[in-house]
């Protein structure tokens, strides 16, 4: 008997054991973890639109041009600049530094006293001597050609024997080739 029961219990505890084993395990699944919340996310301002006033002067070049490119006069026979004219060519060189794409011909010319030969010559060693005070400044050579007319074309025709018309005819004008 003492077998008898020895086996009975064995197979209860096989039983027991094997029901155990049996069972379904079960997987504890945790909560996922929630995000912290973030804060909303900044509105930037839309920047305002800048007005064109406060951006940029409108400037009329052809007149900036009329006020800034003045002739420039000389003593009777001479090409040397005068401090009257240093003081005009010193307004004009930023100008030109400041509008790179401007061109100019620089035509030079002189009174109706001497030969036309002599005044043509005359008038373009008035031309150069600008041209040369000029690249002084920076001015490129390449923006600025020269020209002499001579007597050939005189603000003031016929003076005679007054000064002061003479005068207004021994000068250095301006032509613009590109702006």
């Amino acid at each position: 008997m003492s077998n008898r029961i020895t086996v009975i219990c064995a197979v209860t505890l096989a039983c027991l054991l094997g029901a155990a084993g049996c069972q379904k395990k079960v997987t504890k699944v945790e909560e996922p973890v929630k995000p912290k919340e973030q804060p909303a996310p900044k509105v930037e301002e839309a920047p305002r639109p800048v007005q064109l006033s406060d951006s940029f002067n409108v400037v009329d070049l052809d007149a900036k041009m009329k006020e800034i490119l003045v002739p420039v006069y000389f003593n009777y026979d001479k090409y040397d600049l005068l401090p009257e004219s240093v003081s005009k060519l010193e307004k004009i060189a930023p100008f030109l530094q400041s509008n790179a794409a401007i061109r100019v011909l620089i035509e030079g010319n002189a009174d109706e006293r001497g030969s036309a030969e002599y005044n043509v010559g005359l008038g373009e060693s008035r031309a150069r001597s600008v041209k040369n005070y000029l690249t002084t400044y920076g001015i490129p050579d390449t923006r600025m050609e020269i020209t002499s007319y001579g007597k050939e074309r005189p603000a003031f025709p016929n003076c005679g024997a007054d000064e002061s018309c003479h005068a207004k005819n021994r000068r250095v004008e301006w032509k613009i080739l590109a702006k």
